[in-house]
C-alpha cells in the first residue's frame, strides 16, 4: 500500500515575513521594557549613593566642628586660659622652640599655634588673593573663593594620659588650679626634666596631675580633594577633573603642622557665634561677626555646613533654590555651571563648655 507524504510535507513550512516581524517586535518590546528597568534601578541606586555620600560628608563635618568647639579652651584643670604663662625662657625650658609650618606671618613668640590665651581665632573677609599673606600656611589656589573665614582653635584631648605614655615628639599640657601659672605646656620629651626640675603640675603628696594631649587646628574649604599638583591649581584634572570642595585642616603633628582633608563636598559653611554678654556662661545672643573684644565671650556657636554631591545627576536642576545658611547668607547655584548637583543644608549648635564653665564662674575663656 502506497502511503502519501504530501499533506505532512505542506504542514511543515517555515514562519512568514509577517509572523518574524511580528516576533521582532514583541522581544523588541520586552528588551526594551527589561532595558528601561535597569536603567531605572540603576539611576535609582546612584541618586541614594549619592544622598549616602552626602549625609556622611555633612554629618563628618559637623562631628569634627562640634568636637574641637567643644574642647576648645580645655588644657586640664585650669581655671582660665590667662593663667598659661608661655613667655620664650618657658617654652625653651619646655622644650618647643618653634612650629614648622606655622600659620602666622613672621615669627611671633610664643609660635602662633601655641596661643592658649585665644582658644577660638576667627579670620573673615579673606580672599584666594590675600590669604596666604594673612595665614601663610594656606596657599591661594588652596582656598575656595566663596568662603571667606578660616576658623582656629586650640585646646587639648579630653583624654588623659600616664607620664609613661608620652610621644617624645608630640605636646601635651598638664594644669593645676592651685599652682601659678596654672598651665604647662611641654614637649613629650622634656617631661622627665621638668618632673626633676619640680616645674611639672603635681597634687602635695606628689602624684601628677593629669597629662592631656595638646591639639591645634585650623579649618577651611579647598576647591579640590584628592590634588594632581603641590596645590589645587589644575582644576582640569583635580578629582578626575571633577575639582569636589574639601573641608580640611591643620592640624599639629608633633610640632609641625599638616595638612588633612576632612570631608568631600563641603561646599559653603557659616557660623553664628552665641555671646555671653552678662558673664554668667549663658548665651545672650547670636551674632555673625564678632569683634576681636567679643571672641572671649563666645560661649556657644551655630554651624551651617553646605554639602554638595561629588558628581553630577542627570535631569536634574538645583536652579532657583535657595539654601539658607543663617544671619541672612544665602547660596544659589549658577545656572550652566554647577546647577546639576544635589545640595544640602546641615545645622547643629555646639557649646563651648569650657568657656562657658569659666565664664560662669567669673574667669574669662
Amino acid at each position: 500500500m502506497k502511503i502519501d507524504k504530501q499533506p505532512l510535507l505542506d504542514k511543515q513550512q517555515g514562519l512568514s515575513l509577517v509572523e518574524l516581524m511580528v516576533g521582532l517586535a514583541v522581544g523588541l518590546v520586552i528588551s526594551l521594557g527589561l532595558l528601561m528597568l535597569v536603567s531605572g534601578t540603576s539611576n535609582a541606586f546612584k541618586v541614594q549613593d549619592d544622598f549616602s555620600r552626602l549625609q556622611e560628608s555633612g554629618a563628618a563635618a559637623l562631628h569634627y566642628l562640634i568636637d574641637d568647639f567643644r574642647m576648645a579652651g580645655f588644657y586640664g584643670l585650669a581655671m582660665s586660659s590667662g593663667s598659661v604663662s608661655l613667655d620664650s625662657a618657658t617654652l625653651a625650658t619646655a622644650g618647643i622652640n618653634a612650629i614648622a609650618n606655622d600659620c602666622a606671618a613672621g615669627s611671633p613668640s610664643p609660635p602662633w599655634s601655641l596661643n592658649l590665651l585665644q582658644p577660638i581665632d576667627i579670620q573673615s573677609g579673606l580672599t584666594p588673593a590675600n590669604v596666604h599673606a594673612a595665614l601663610p600656611c594656606i596657599e591661594a589656589d588652596d582656598f575656595a573663593a566663596g568662603n571667606a573665614s578660616v576658623i582656629m582653635l586650640r585646646g587639648a584631648v579630653g583624654t588623659p594620659l600616664a607620664a609613661g605614655a608620652l610621644d617624645a615628639n608630640a605636646l601635651y599640657v598638664q594644669s593645676s588650679p592651685s599652682q601659678s601659672p596654672n598651665t604647662l605646656l611641654f614637649k613629650g620629651a622634656n617631661f622627665a626634666a621638668l618632673k626633676a626640675a619640680n616645674l611639672t603640675r603635681s597634687f602635695a603628696n606628689g602624684t601628677d596631675f593629669p597629662i592631656f594631649a595638646y591639639q591645634s587646628h585650623v579649618y577651611y574649604i579647598r576647591p579640590c580633594s584628592r590634588r594632581t599638583a603641590a596645590t589645587c591649581s589644575n582644576m582640569l584634572n583635580d578629582d578626575g577633573g571633577s575639582s569636589i570642595p574639601t573641608l580640611v585642616r591643620h592640624e599639629l603633628a608633633g610640632a609641625s603642622l599638616q595638612l588633612v582633608p576632612l570631608a568631600e563636598g563641603v561646599e559653603r559653611i557659616n557660623l553664628l557665634y552665641g555671646i555671653d554678654t552678662n558673664n554668667d556662661g549663658i548665651v545672650d545672643q547670636f551674632i555673625a561677626a564678632p569683634t576681636a573684644l567679643e571672641l572671649p565671650s563666645i560661649v556657644a556657636v551655630r554651624i551651617y555646613v553646605l554639602v554638595r554631591t561629588a558628581s553630577t545627576s542627570s535631569g536634574y536642576s538645583d536652579a532657583g533654590k535657595n539654601y539658607d545658611l543663617g544671619g541672612g547668607v544665602n547660596f544659589t547655584c549658577t545656572p550652566g555651571v554647577d546647577c546639576n548637583l544635589r545640595r544640602h543644608v546641615f545645622s547643629q549648635v555646639a557649646s563651648l563648655r569650657n568657656c562657658a564653665q569659666r565664664r560662669g564662674g567669673g574667669n574669662t575663656c
